[in-house]
């Protein structure tokens, strides 16, 4: 894996989640899960004192409450306008979105309106410390990881006007361990098998992770023949996964993009970024899966990612993340 000089990474990693703390006078957006790796949060909110947490406390597909200063407020996920307002209401120095515990139909609609913001902006993500395997595993369902998938639809605010032939388009489906889900998308999406480009999170979270994924998903890998056009990108950072993005729009620039998040959330986030900075020729096409209860055990590494800094770049921002 390499990167280009004007490709930079804009990624602290943390080894223990309990070495790291917001700025002060920061707006902290975040919500808990059934996953042990998303309750880092309690701690802090008893410790840092002069940070403004903001909970997810409710939500459905269209609306979130979150509990902030000791009152609750609903936001349609739709609005820009309402999601600004809730950020504006107090004047913070930074504003930090955990994605961890956060759905991608909750964190896609705030990213939406955070990446016009011009104070630092910073993404959080806890890696888990691993998955859980499967009681009964197939060659598609390695890992216990979904109930069921609710059927694809438009995130909050990310529907696309102009309608995407096949001819038209390149399928690129950010891998994790469910085969099943990557099923679907070619079921459901049928995208032209000569042009879909799977991405794999090489590094992964861990050294056999690829390794997992690849078995997860080699049935469809095999029938497309899309193995021959598999991309890799570090599973955990969403500015390689943008530039992998930029490099495959740039060879096929007569192509627009269909980016299906089904792999990692800092995939996601790269890919929602991507979206935001090339709207008119891209779309994000996700499942909504249901989670299974305790996917995951145990907490990993503590992901900080400078958004400020991508391209279009903001002012400089310190890097003196951790207080």
């Amino acid at each position: 894996m390499h990167y280009k000089i004007d490709e930079p990474i804009f990624t602290s990693l943390i080894s223990d989640v309990s070495n790291f703390r917001p700025k002060q006078n920061s707006l902290y957006i975040t919500g808990i899960s059934v996953e042990e790796r998303s309750e880092h949060t309690k701690e802090w909110e008893s410790k840092c004192s002069h940070v403004n947490f903001a909970r997810l406390i409710n939500e459905n597909s269209s609306s979130a409450v979150f509990s902030i200063n000791n009152k609750d407020v609903t936001i349609k996920l739709r609005s820009n306008n309402e999601i600004e307002r809730f950020l504006d209401e107090t004047k913070h120095s930074n504003i930090y979105l955990d994605i961890t515990g956060l759905p991608h139909h909750i964190w896609a609609p705030f990213l939406r309106v955070l990446r016009n913001k011009t104070q630092p902006i910073y993404c959080v993500y806890v890696e888990p410390g691993d998955y859980r395997f499967s009681e009964n595993p197939t060659e598609t369902t390695i890992f216990d990881l979904s109930e069921k998938i609710e059927g694809i639809a438009p995130l909050p605010g990310f529907v696309t006007l102009s309608a995407m032939g096949d001819e038209e388009s390149i399928f690129v489906p950010l891998l994790g361990f469910e085969g099943a889900r990557f099923a679907y998308m070619l079921e459901t999406v049928q995208p032209d098998r000569t042009h879909i480009f799977p991405i794999i999170g090489v590094p992964g979270f861990r050294a056999e992770y690829p390794f997992y994924a690849y078995q997860g998903n080699r049935l469809q890998l095999m029938e497309t023949k899309s193995w021959q056009n598999i991309r890799f990108s570090p599973a955990n950072c969403p500015f390689s996964l943008y530039y992998v993005l930029t490099e495959i729009s740039s060879h096929h620039s007569e192509r627009q993009l269909r980016i299906a998040p089904i792999g990692t959330k800092p995939h996601a986030l790269g890919a929602v970024l991507y979206y935001l900075d090339h709207p008119n020729v891209t779309e994000i096409i996700y499942d909504h899966p249901v989670r299974k209860e305790k996917r995951t055990y145990g907490t990993s590494r503590i992901c900080i990612y400078d958004l400020s800094l991508l391209p279009p770049i903001r002012p400089m921002r310190g890097r003196d993340i951790i207080v």
